[in-house]
């Protein structure tokens, strides 16, 4: 059995051509690795992005064996950490070295330990995340979001 890790596929962007185009969600599955010491485990992620709540990333981890994972990412922490240490507590980001031109990204989930530890590819990402931006540029978010929802929730108290 070999145990050197691979090259994570990447899989293209997927889009929902039958959605407006600036309604349409984005979806990139990628391999990344879960590290624990010098090791590295595969497995694959799916980041799912939607102009309907544009200020957050659906991270859903498919372990092996294992139910799927799903954590909620803010889009502008994902890329601050393309360039420099971003977050505290429960989440954190930042660049690292690794294959290829760009390098790899270090996501870490939970504040303390046992927290999980993953890398990926720092292009991939990059480039899926100015997908996201093309639809709706940073800045903008605050016009989509459903202030209906908001105004609900606080009518509600």
């Amino acid at each position: 059995m070999d145990h050197r890790p691979r090259a994570p596929e990447q899989h293209p962007t997927q889009q929902h051509p039958t959605q407006n185009p600036t309604e349409r969600s984005l979806t990139w599955t990628t391999g990344i690795h879960q590290v624990r010491t010098r090791l590295r485990f595969p497995l694959r992620a799916t980041f799912h992005w939607s102009p309907r709540t544009p200020l957050g990333v659906e991270v859903t981890f498919h372990p092996v064996g294992a139910d799927p994972v799903t954590w909620v990412i803010g889009r502008d922490l994902l890329a601050r950490g393309l360039r420099t240490l971003a977050g505290t507590g429960e989440v954190r980001v930042r660049p690292a070295d690794g294959p290829g031109r760009a390098g790899q990204v270090v996501l870490r989930l939970g504040a303390e330990e046992p927290y999980a530890l993953f890398v990926l590819d720092r292009a991939g990402l990059t480039r899926w995340l100015e997908e996201t931006w093309a639809l709706v540029p940073a800045g903008a978010e605050a016009e989509r979001l459903d202030w209906e929802f908001f105004d609900n929730l606080l009518a509600d108290r």
